[in-house]
Parts: C-alpha cells; sequence; structure tokens
C-alpha cells in the first residue's frame, strides 16, 4: 500500500482520526448534553448553613416564625426549616412563582429532606412553601411524595387556622412537624425519618463557563495537533539536515581522495623537455593550489559542485 494511502489532505488516517474523536466527544459533552443548572448564591448560603443545624434563618429576618423554638421542635427529623428575609425576586427563568421555584431549588440540594421555606411575596405576605427532596423517599421510608406534600400540608392548614397570626406562625412549624410524625409512621416500618448529612454543592458551571470549557478542550486538542505536526516537523528538518551534512562530508572525502591522486600528477612531475612543458606545469601546480583553497572553504552543495567541475577540469587538463 502506497504512502499517500495512509494520508488524508497530508495528515496521517490515524491522526485524524483522533482529531474527529476529539471534536465528536466535545460536541456530545458540551452541545448534546444540556449543562448543569447553576445554583444561586442565596441557595449555596442555605445549604452551608443547613449542615449543623435542621434551621437557617436568613439575617434580618421578621421574626414571624421563632427559629430557637423550631430548631428545638424539628430535632433531627428529616426536615429543614428556612427562613428568608428578603422577598425571593421575580427572575426571568422562573416557571412559577419563585419562591417555589426557590423551595425545590433548596430541596434538590437538601435531597433526603424536607424543606419549608418561609419568603415574603408580592403582597409582602410571610407565607410559607413546602417542598420535598428528590431522595426523600425511599425503601426505609416508602411515601409518595405527591400524596405526602398534600396530606401533611392539608392536615397544617386544618389545625393551625385559629393559631397563627401575622406576627407569628410558630404554630405552622409545630402542626408541621406532628402531622410529618403521623404520615411518615404510618407508612415508614423504621419510623420518623432523620436527617441526612447535608453536603453543599460543588461548584457547576453555568452556560458561558460551560463554553469556555469546550473552547479550552478545543484548544487544548487543537494544540495537541499543533504540537504534533510541529514535533514531526522538526524532526523532518532534522533528519534532513542529517542527510545533507553526511551527504557533503562524503562529497568532500571523494574530492580529497581525487586531490590525493592529482597530487603526483601536478606537484611532482617529470623533468619538462622544454619551456612550453614547463609552463604548463606550473600552471597546473598554480590552479590545484587554488583548488586547494576552494576545497577548504566550500561548505554549501553549490560551492561544492563549482570545486567539482574545477577538479573535473584539472584532472582533464593534467592527463
Amino acid at each position: 500500500m502506497s504512502a499517500g494511502r495512509n494520508k488524508w489532505l497530508g495528515v496521517p488516517r490515524w491522526l485524524a482520526g483522533a482529531v474527529a474523536l476529539g471534536v465528536v466527544g466535545c460536541v456530545l459533552v458540551f452541545v448534546v448534553s444540556e449543562p448543569p443548572a447553576p445554583v444561586s448564591a442565596q441557595a449555596r448560603k442555605v445549604v452551608e448553613g443547613l449542615r449543623t443545624t435542621s434551621v437557617y434563618e436568613e439575617p434580618g429576618g421578621p421574626g414571624i416564625v421563632d427559629a430557637r423554638r423550631s430548631r428545638d421542635l424539628i430535632g433531627d427529623r428529616a426536615i429543614v426549616l428556612v427562613l428568608l428575609a428578603r422577598p425571593v425576586l421575580d427572575d426571568p427563568t422562573y416557571r412559577t412563582d419563585p419562591r417555589a421555584e426557590r423551595c425545590a431549588e433548596i430541596a434538590d440540594l437538601v435531597a433526603t429532606s424536607v424543606v419549608i421555606l418561609y419568603a415574603f411575596d408580592d403582597d409582602r405576605e410571610y407565607d410559607a412553601e413546602y417542598c420535598v427532596g428528590p431522595e426523600f423517599a425511599n425503601a426505609d421510608n416508602p411515601v409518595d411524595p405527591e400524596d405526602y406534600v398534600s396530606g401533611v400540608v392539608g392536615g397544617v392548614n386544618l389545625g393551625t387556622h385559629f393559631r397563627v397570626t401575622d406576627t407569628d406562625k410558630f404554630a405552622e412549624v409545630e402542626e408541621y412537624v406532628y402531622t410529618f410524625d403521623h404520615y411518615t409512621m404510618r407508612d415508614s416500618p423504621n419510623g420518623v425519618p432523620r436527617r441526612g448529612v447535608v453536603v453543599p454543592p460543588p461548584p457547576t458551571p453555568d452556560a458561558l463557563q460551560a463554553w469556555q470549557v469546550a473552547m479550552a478542550l478545543g484548544g487544548i486538542l487543537a494544540g495537541t495537533v499543533a504540537l504534533f505536526v510541529l514535533l514531526r516537523a522538526a524532526g523532518a528538518f532534522a533528519g534532513t539536515r542529517r542527510t545533507k551534512a553526511a551527504a557533503t562530508r562524503t562529497r568532500s572525502e571523494e574530492i580529497g581522495t581525487r586531490l590525493n591522486r592529482l597530487a603526483d600528477t601536478v606537484l611532482h612531475p617529470e623533468r619538462p623537455a622544454n619551456a612550453r612543458a614547463a609552463r604548463r606545469q606550473a600552471d597546473l601546480a598554480e590552479r590545484y593550489v587554488l583548488l586547494l583553497r576552494d576545497v577548504e572553504s566550500a561548505r554549501t552543495g553549490a560551492e561544492l559542485t563549482k570545486v567539482e567541475t574545477a577538479l573535473t577540469e584539472l584532472e582533464d587538463a593534467a592527463r
């Protein structure tokens, strides 16, 4: 098989295949697959605050729900209470109520627990949103999340109708905990589920960062190919130089051998028979000496060619 058949556009087929696979991998990872949704700074701060306690109270909160009493009441149940101080602002990425979106975001991060989130709405009402973590229901706690939410929240609304005010809503948390115990003890063979370890989420790239990573990978791929091409070109260049240097040495050695054979004839000739023969011998000797000087200074192929031509002419004249 000829060498040309192993190349595509002058590039080895195996190298072209490797580049194609790299490009396809970048496309699959960063174009076809959807990048993970970014986690809001507020949700990160909440989850960090829930690592060692069941209640996170944002500084400057209204105090409508007693955080200390709630913490004592919840204990280590699989419940977390989030008391936000500022309204959750509308965001164009929210598909539903922004407070519900923030509650769901936090529930995804505290996956084994349920979340009670209090925040102001657009009407300045400090109300609760209830969410269930995606891993709250499992083999040890085989509850149906949708039935659980509707049942527990319904029980809270029924049990606190006359017990809450606009300045004190601790009764809602209290009733939620009692209803939580009722539902989970009824459905779970191991009793009331306990809160798992809360691990803050690692930094996740947003869409812009994902493209930056994709471009960086593309740059790494292109740089690798470029480095390969440069190294290969450098190797070929070095090989060519070595070949040329060897050829130059060989030609110089051959010229030296021919000069040595010519030396006896030109520098040590027989006694001339007449003046004309003497002038011819002197001329050959002069040309020989000048040729030696040219041989000593010859470095390039063109200079060696010139020396070889002059040497051939001198050999013909000396015969």
